[in-house]
């Protein structure tokens, strides 16, 4: 049996790397279009994604946070509370319907069915897995992010002496920081809800310092293999690693494919198993729903909200870094 740190470790890259991420969207608007800003940009992100990971483990494996709601408790008042775990829900939500698009339309590639199959069965395979607790969650991170690791890895090196064709923007100023900050926040946001969950599994400090320190490690070797694919792309279009997969052989857009349904599966694991944690079973329902998603375009759902949430996530998990002082009892 794997230690409980490795397996945390495993479910914090899953709940980070989604759609965007495994299309090579994500890394293409947030980093690579900066040129070396971007690598840069995906180091400060990584050692801020072990620093932000490590607290939100320590805080579920301390007993006082076992939940997102609990985290925003402990800052805010009772009514922004409130309104913070509205905004969570529909962040979530969302979150699943592009899970649920993307899925129907990586299924619908492999297999040739319509786009609304795809994700219904996309949904319907995540809502098991959330039903069986946290144990079968981290289970199936432990078999599919290793998958994901290879395939990105291996792309890459596929095409590791391609001359460079895609020259960056020349933005001057901070632009790439700020973009930098702004993946940062919201994917951050999907790791804490999980990684607040998961810290209760985990036995000492050390354990949540490995597997903060692990999970990031492997974030940042992703970022940087799709970052050196990216730079060498003439034209990105809207899925550039599943076009350079399929330009490569037909054979690796078929397994690229794939790997973009675990790595929409893994995301789509994390946020229904915060709504589960967070709301119960009657969330699983919910979870159904956003199987509808499948009618849409995740591409545009992507490039549409990612940046406007990423913005809108920062108050969120504020709470993480800063802790409301404890008023001192008199005479103590």
């Amino acid at each position: 049996m794997k230690a409980p740190w490795f397996l945390a470790a495993l479910t914090y890259v899953g709940a980070v790397v989604g759609a965007g991420f495994a299309s090579g969207q994500e890394i293409l608007r947030f980093f690579s279009r900066y040129g070396h800003n971007g690598m840069l940009g995906i180091v400060l992100v990584g050692f801020s994604f072990a620093g932000l990971g490590y607290l939100a483990l320590e805080r579920g494996r301390g007993g006082d946070i076992s939940s997102f709601g609990d985290l925003l408790e402990s800052l805010y008042p009772p009514w922004l509370v409130r309104v913070a775990e509205g905004v969570t829900t529909a962040f979530l939500v969302v979150g699943l319907g592009v899970v649920a698009s993307g899925g129907g339309s990586a299924i619908g590639q492999l297999g040739h069915t319509s786009r609304l199959f795809g994700a219904i069965i996309t949904m319907g395979l995540i809502m098991a897995v959330t039903a069986w607790g946290s144990s079968a969650v981290t289970r199936a991170n432990a078999v599919l992010v290793p998958y994901l690791i290879v395939m990105v890895c291996a792309l890459a090196v596929v095409n590791w002496f391609k001359p460079p064709g895609h020259p960056g923007l020349t933005e001057p100023g901070s632009v790439w920081l700020l973009s930098a900050f702004l993946y940062l926040s919201y994917n951050i946001f999907t790791g804490i809800v999980v990684l607040l969950g998961l810290g209760r599994t985990l036995r000492s400090r050390k354990q949540s310092v490995l597997a903060a320190i692990l999970g990031a490690a492997i974030l940042v070797l992703l970022a940087l293999m799709e970052h050196h694919t990216l730079v060498r792309l003439e034209d990105p279009g809207p899925l550039p690693l599943v076009d350079v997969a399929i330009k490569t052989h037909l054979v690796w857009g078929m397994l690229f494919a794939g790997c973009l349904w675990v790595a929409l599966f893994t995301t789509g694991i994390a946020e229904a198993y915060a709504l589960y944690t967070q709301y119960g079973s009657r969330t699983l329902w919910l979870v159904a729903a956003t199987g509808l998603f499948g009618l849409l375009g995740f591409d545009r759902l992507v490039q549409a909200l990612y940046p406007a949430m990423g913005l809108v996530a920062v108050w969120l998990w504020i709470p993480l870094v800063y802790r409301r002082p404890r008023s001192r009892v008199p005479g103590g």
